[in-house]
């Protein structure tokens, strides 16, 4: 009797164009309807939106879709105490809170050692398992949440002078744009630091070479072709 092969691993979804849209959607539709209709409709609107997205993300299989019964639980808390209290401040103050036991967590999660970074990072790229048990990568991976929990703390510390110091809408289109770049160089930053502790192991490729390994395992990358023998 033969043996049947095993089949190939099942490559997770990666987030599509849609999932950016719905991303920056709700925020649209906020600005628009805080501006032309009122405070009540915008927060309506950004809360079912964003259950929308959620719902799409769990219907694909991505990872954040895993948690959507408690994303979806905490939205419509959060959306209804906005509307209940009539306040964009207890809206967005709620989601600051969030962030900041995010950031908690984090922490916490390095004291413990389960480093949800280093969870995040090998769903990402691919590593050998002895590279992951290294304590070079494991310092490297628990500094790296560290930083990131500060990066977060400080965010949230912006965030909670902004809102108190200017409008709905300005502090809306403030944050999104500061908090974009914020992780923008949250992310290069992380990517230069990893990638120069790492290179220290043996046999370690480097960040492009997985990256670019795992952009070909999803589909989003051609494979180099063949080099003549």
């Amino acid at each position: 009797m033969t043996e049947q092969p095993h089949p190939p691993p099942r490559t997770p979804p990666t987030p599509t164009s849609a999932d950016v849209f719905d991303q920056y959607m709700p925020i649209v539709l906020f600005l628009v309807l805080n501006s032309l209709v009122s405070l009540f409709w915008a927060i309506v609107a950004m809360t079912l939106w964003a259950i929308k997205a959620q719902v799409s993300r769990h219907r694909r299989g991505l990872p954040q879709g895993k948690v959507m019964p408690i994303i979806v639980v905490y939205l419509l808390v959060r959306g209804t105490l906005g509307i209940i209290y009539d306040s964009g401040e207890v809206y967005f103050g709620i989601g600051i809170g969030v962030k900041a036991l995010a950031a908690v967590v984090l922490v916490i999660s390095v004291l413990i050692r389960r480093n949800l970074v280093s969870y995040a990072f090998s769903f990402l790229l691919p590593l050998l398992d002895h590279i992951k048990s290294l304590p070079e990568y494991r310092r490297a991976m628990n500094r790296i949440a560290l930083g990131v929990a500060l990066v977060v703390f400080a965010s949230v510390g912006f965030d909670t002078w902004l809102l108190r110091n200017a409008s709905i809408n300005k502090f809306v289109f403030i944050r999104m744009g500061t908090n974009w770049g914020a992780s923008m160089a949250t992310f290069l930053v992380i990517g230069f630091y990893l990638d120069r502790s790492l290179r220290r192991i043996p046999g370690f490729p480097g960040l492009m070479p997985l990256l670019e390994h795992r952009m070909v395992t999803l589909g989003k990358l051609k494979p180099p072709p063949d080099k003549p023998t």
